[in-house]
């Protein structure tokens, strides 16, 4: 799954991502580990919201497989701390074994196939130094079966109508978005992106992690120390290597 058009639209789209909160629940962490990494890895960076913060106190390797998210990353972040690579996260080779690991944003969610999902813990766990933390959120069944299936915003000179498809039996979740940008004038263009997303359930990652070898596993409802609910909508995973 490649992004194109939909780098340019993503930072402005993401805008109830609240990377700050996410940022602080990681330090918070850290913290709590007595851990202070000497470099750490983020999967999937996307345009770089939560890398430009991390890249203020350490530094960080990141990755994401589309060349149009890092290139905006790139363009957004001027950090000696900072490098950034083009992997997949499913069975992704990094230049080094890392203190911590973090994968934000749902994009664990984007790895629809099970063995490929599979993968992509597993090359996570071999990535991490003994004791090193990985942390990661998913978005839950939950989420999907109650997003509306239309919403149309705007957002600065961008105007979005944005679908949502949930297949109950597949537990895959379509997302179509349609986006108008206002180029001159209320002169539109439009673009169109599918993305295509799976609701792994919480006791089949728990045991995926154990398997693995991860230990230590705590589960919180989104970026919050709250345990989860029924009606959670992200679930973040924290473990130990």
């Amino acid at each position: 799954m490649m992004y194109g058009d939909f780098a340019y639209f993503y930072d402005k789209l993401m805008y109830d991502l609240d990377y700050e909160k996410i940022y602080k629940f990681i330090k918070e962490v850290l913290g709590k580990k007595s851990l202070e990494p000497e470099l750490i890895l983020e999967m999937a960076c996307g345009t770089g919201g939560l890398t430009e913060k991390l890249a203020r106190d350490y530094k960080i390797h990141a990755f994401d497989l589309s060349d149009d998210m890092l290139s905006v990353c790139e363009n957004k972040i001027r950090s000696k701390n900072l490098k950034l690579f083009k992997q997949n996260m499913v069975g992704f080779s990094a230049p080094a074994s890392y203190d911590a690991i973090f994968s934000v944003g749902d994009s664990l969610n984007y790895v629809t196939d099970v063995k490929d999902f599979e993968a992509a813990i597993k090359s996570s766990y071999d990535h991490l130094k003994d004791g090193g933390i990985f942390i990661f959120d998913l978005n839950t069944e939950y989420k999907f079966k109650n997003i509306p299936p239309v919403t149309v915003d705007e957002v600065e000179d961008v105007l979005y109508l944005w679908e949502n498809i949930y297949d109950e039996e597949k537990k895959l979740n379509t997302y179509g978005v349609n986006f108008f940008r206002n180029i001159k004038d209320n002169d539109y263009k439009r673009f169109y992106e599918e993305h295509l997303e799976r609701a792994y359930d919480l006791s089949f990652v728990k045991n995926l992690l154990e398997k693995t070898g991860f230990k230590d596993i705590e589960v919180y409802d989104d970026y919050e120390f709250k345990e989860v609910r029924d009606e959670t909508s992200r679930y973040t995973f924290i473990t130990r290597r």
